[in-house]
């Protein structure tokens, strides 16, 4: 469903990703680790269209992403941000119902069934009054919850999640992974993630890519990735400090 074939991408003259290749799999979920810094979110703005590859092409429903696409799929997909990305000055309702009131022709009966049916989705349907309630009033593990419901209600086909456990406790981290592997079951949807956080990777991924300088260095599903000899995943798996590894991926 996405596609990425020889793509690179630069800022300043300096390499993020180098001549990298992937395939999203329709209707599965496909996570991508590695450290900070290697073009993980960059990965994910190419595939949003946020901004377009120095070299190489990107696939959606094998249309390159730079054509015009048609309405459907400039709907197709949606984003859950890693800091949520909620509008401060704006409801919890009016956050959700925002892309509805912009790009569908509903009627305003119509985007409040929808907005409530996705919070009910998200685990946050039995308090009427978080409706009125702002951002500032959330804490993060609810802010990160309406952010995916701000994403469902838009009913994308493709969602792709930036680190979505990042500044979380351990308890509602494990809240925000099971919501995302629910979402992927019950509505067949295609995921990308982002992470460095392999408890996430592990649990919600049908394949699992280091990204490493710019490519993928190592994919496959979960039960590969652990038993992989590969140093560079056997580094971030143990969380060895990369002066202790050479660049040529050699202990």
């Amino acid at each position: 469903m996405l596609e990425f074939i020889d793509v690179s991408y630069e800022v300043s003259g300096k390499e993020i990703l180098s001549q990298l290749n992937l395939k999203v799999p329709l209707g599965k979920t496909l996570v991508i680790i590695g450290p900070s810094g290697c073009g993980k979110s960059t990965l994910l703005r190419l595939a949003m269209g946020l901004i377009k590859p120095t070299a190489g092409q990107i696939l959606l429903n094998q249309q390159p992403l730079s054509d015009p696409l048609s309405g459907e799929n400039k709907l197709s997909r949606g984003m859950v941000f890693q800091s949520s990305a909620l509008f401060d000055f704006l409801s919890v309702y009016e956050n959700i119902a925002f892309g509805l009131q912009q790009r569908k022709k509903l009627s305003p009966e119509e985007i409040k069934q929808r907005v409530i049916q996705v919070l009910e989705r998200v685990g946050l349907g039995a308090d009427p009054s978080l409706l009125t309630k702002r951002p500032a009033e959330l804490s993060g593990g609810m802010q990160k919850r309406v952010a995916i419901a701000r994403t469902l209600v838009m009913e994308p086909k493709i969602i792709l999640y930036d680190e979505p456990t990042n500044g979380l406790d351990p308890i509602m981290a494990g809240v925000i992974t099971e919501l995302i592997l629910q979402v992927q079951q019950s509505l067949g949807v295609t995921s990308l993630v982002v992470t460095h956080d392999l408890k996430i990777a592990l649990r919600v991924g049908d394949e699992i890519g280091l990204l490493f300088q710019g490519k993928i260095r190592e994919l496959g599903p979960p039960s590969a990735i652990m038993e992989s000899k590969n140093p560079l995943l056997r580094q971030f798996i143990a969380g060895i400090p990369a002066g202790s590894l050479r660049t040529n991926g050699e202990w």
